[in-house]
């Protein structure tokens, strides 16, 4: 009923009330970094000395000495062979004719008489001189002068030119050719005076300073009661070498023996032929017989 009283419906207009409301954001507690433990620190042992490297040091200082001998035996058998080579390969042994001019001729090279002999058996420098002088041709002698010679140093050979005496001479080079000729192009024998002993054998001093050598004088021309026997008894050859043997016998008087150093026996010549097919002289070896 209305009582006239306008009941006036009230429209209540609910406002939407915007409320902030604060946002509380879930905030997660900073978190300090995590610090990984510190390794613990090592205490190095100390470092013992190692006993291998003085051990060491001395192999490789073996191995270089062995690397430089093999090296210089290398080397040296290199020119063993290169001296020793022949165009001819070895054969079978085949006996020559001792009156054959190369044997003939190869004999008279190396066969010494009893003066010889008892100046010097030994086939050593002084003997290889001596052997290659007594190949030189006369035409490579020529007469000369005494300038510089040195008599303290040849007893007993003087030189002093006279009315009897002027002395020959020939060159240096003469000397090496034959001395490559007879022992081989590889020879390699300093020049030097030629004397075996002191029994005037030879006579010819070398002087540097004229590239000469220089016949002297010796008055003392010995003789012997010794004699010897010689006697080429074989040659045979393979090809490449030539060997000959010789039969040798020493004797003296009743009263006089020949010295120890002449021994009677069998001595056997070898020759070689090199690669400028010349037959070089390369051993004497002695065989006892008697």
């Amino acid at each position: 009923m209305n009582n006239g009283v306008n009941t006036n419906t009230t429209n209540t207009n609910t406002e939407a009330t915007n409320i902030t409301v604060p946002t509380t954001e879930a905030t997660t507690p900073s978190t300090p970094p995590v610090t990984s433990p510190s390794p613990e620190t090592k205490v190095e042992k100390p470092k013992k000395k190692s006993h291998m490297t003085p051990f060491l040091v001395f192999i490789i200082v073996i191995l270089i000495a062995y690397i430089v001998y093999a090296t210089q035996d290398h080397n040296s058998t290199i020119e063993k062979l290169k001296y020793e080579c022949s165009p001819v390969k070895a054969g079978e042994e085949e006996k020559l004719d001792l009156n054959s001019t190369i044997v003939q001729d190869l004999y008279n090279k190396v066969k010494t008489n009893i003066r010889e002999d008892l100046s010097s058996v030994e086939l050593n420098d002084s003997m290889k001189l001596y052997l290659a002088y007594r190949q030189i041709a006369p035409d490579k002698f020529y007469d000369s002068n005494c300038n510089l010679f040195d008599e303290n140093a040849m007893e007993p050979y003087t030189c002093q030119v006279t009315s009897t005496f002027t002395p020959r001479a020939f060159k240096e080079e003469t000397m090496q050719l034959e001395l490559k000729k007879l022992f081989g192009e590889k020879t390699e024998i300093a020049n030097a005076n030629v004397q075996i002993g002191k029994n005037c054998m030879g006579g010819f001093q070398y002087i540097a300073a004229r590239g000469e050598y220089v016949e002297g004088y010796c008055a003392n021309h010995f003789t012997t009661s010794f004699k010897v026997t010689k006697e080429l008894t074989e040659a045979i050859s393979t090809g490449n070498a030539i060997t000959l043997k010789e039969e040798v016998k020493y004797s003296g008087t009743e009263s006089t023996t020949p010295p120890d150093y002449l021994k009677s026996g069998t001595y056997i010549y070898t020759f070689k032929l090199d690669t400028n097919y010349n037959y070089i002289y390369v051993s004497k070896e002695y065989q006892e017989k008697y």
